[in-house]
């Protein structure tokens, strides 16, 4: 009797860990190259070397973080370290922060990044939170007032947007605020002031293509969050009646393109299966717009990671099987977040309205003094503000806040020290270039544009 064996087929990867983590480190620091040219370019060497020292005192912060974790544990330091790739955490969340935020602040949210977010967990491969969001999440909520005051670089798309209730419904508006970034095509490039790493969607889009065509990322999680994320956005404004340009900026700005291929696409928090990873992405891109629109959060990218990194347990229980017979289930599964998520989106898009331009009620006048009342949106009312120009000058003398209803002990920081920074100001582009307070973006937004509605007004 003849017999006939038929091993098992295997098949090898040239794919490691080692190799992915390697080549993603690559990509990161290609965009924070990017990030570097520009503030070399655009400001002073020390903007750019700021930069450069911030990213070392993260690594060193998570270098030193995981040392002292295997002395303590009485692992062998260079075999751990070897393994656990912590600079790639600390790369992530330096690129995720503003230039302006202080080194024993990004110092802090590091060592909380690696030891709460991976350590605990019991290391790499274990965590259920992605560790670079855990620490951003620390700096928004400790840290958000931790800022450099001589680094200085002006409102960022996502905070002049949150400002507008994040809904413009014209054309003209859009395109007047989007010319405040040099337009959608220059917000593409990456040529504005924002977070280190995120503002560049062309680079984050090449070097993301690249990783995906390697097999380092999985495609269908960017494609899949950017295009729900689209999407929404447009649901959300053809409610409103918004320019195509509005559901654009939603996907260049927040951190959107560096999240969807930078840390959504982290296989150790996210799920395994194919159709996993698409609920994720989707799961994301809804709880994005969400947060975008109802909450005092300015962008909402990082904590729809960690809220789905929550969810992936779930995921993998609803997604767990042979996936050619889980096919019906699993696209049954999409439809109906994609359909829920909607329906979501909508309904609280018809809850939000355009922020209504005040105007600027003229008052006593002092020989070529004139004194406006000027009434402004904030986040959670409007703010009213006394504006003094020189009509002869066409300058701002003065901004006193007479009535506040934003979120006390946090709009409030716009205080009298802040005001006195219009003084002096004669044109829109030069009370825009202020900086906004760190954690009282809606009031200083609010502030702005009152010291514009009266300079326009003086004219």
């Amino acid at each position: 009797m003849k017999l006939t064996f038929k091993p098992s087929p295997n098949y090898r990867d040239s794919q490691s860990t080692g190799r992915i983590m390697g080549e993603l480190t690559l990509g990161l620091l290609a965009v924070f190259a990017f990030s570097l040219f520009y503030y070399f370019t655009n400001y002073t060497a020390s903007y750019g070397l700021r930069a450069i020292l911030l990213l070392i005192t993260s690594v060193v912060s998570a270098c030193g973080t995981e040392i002292l974790w295997c002395i303590f544990t009485k692992k062998d330091v260079l075999n751990s370290l070897k393994n656990s790739y912590p600079w790639v955490t600390a790369i992530i969340l330096t690129m995720m922060c503003p230039l302006g935020i202080d080194y024993y602040a990004l110092a802090v949210a590091t060592i909380i990044a690696i030891f709460f977010g991976k350590l605990v967990f019991g290391g790499f491969g274990q965590n259920i939170f992605n560790p670079a969001a855990v620490g951003r999440a620390v700096i928004f909520a400790s840290f958000a007032g931790a800022t450099a005051a001589d680094i200085v670089t002006g409102a960022t798309p996502t905070s002049a947007m949150a400002a507008q209730n994040w809904i413009i419904n014209t054309s003209e508006g859009m395109n007047s605020f989007l010319s405040n970034f040099g337009g959608l095509g220059n917000m593409f490039v990456g040529l504005y002031p924002g977070a280190i790493g995120e503002t560049s969607s062309l680079m984050i889009l090449i070097v993301g293509v690249i990783l995906a065509y390697r097999k380092v990322i999985d495609w269908r999680v960017p494609v899949t969050y950017l295009a729900t994320l689209f999407v929404l956005a447009t649901g959300v404004g053809i409610i409103h009646g918004a320019p195509l340009s509005y559901s654009v900026f939603h996907l260049l700005t927040g951190g959107a393109m560096f999240g969807a291929f930078f840390m959504m696409t982290d296989p150790v928090t996210n799920p395994t299966s194919a159709a996993g990873r698409v609920l994720f992405a989707m799961g994301c891109a809804i709880i994005t717009i969400v947060l975008r629109l109802r909450s005092n959060l300015p962008e909402g990218v990082m904590y729809s990671i960690l809220i789905m990194n929550m969810m992936t347990p779930m995921i993998e229980s609803l997604t767990d099987g042979q996936q050619i017979k889980m096919k019906a289930k699993n696209i049954r599964s999409i439809l109906i977040l994609f359909v829920a998520g909607l329906a979501c989106t909508l309904l609280i898009g018809t809850t939000i309205e355009p922020v209504a331009q005040g105007s600027a009620q003229a008052g006593e006048t002092n020989g070529t003094q004139t004194t406006y009342t000027v009434t402004a949106h904030g986040f959670q009312g409007d703010n009213e503000f006394e504006v003094v120009i020189d009509t002869a000058k066409g300058e701002v003398v003065s901004v006193t806040m007479t009535q506040f209803n934003d979120t006390p002990g946090i709009g409030d920081m716009v205080d009298e020290e802040y005001l006195a920074s219009f003084e002096g100001c004669t044109s829109e582009d030069e009370v825009n270039a202020i900086d906004s307070v760190s954690g009282a973006t809606f009031t200083s937004a609010s502030a702005k544009e009152a010291v514009i509605q009266a300079l326009n007004a003086s004219k």
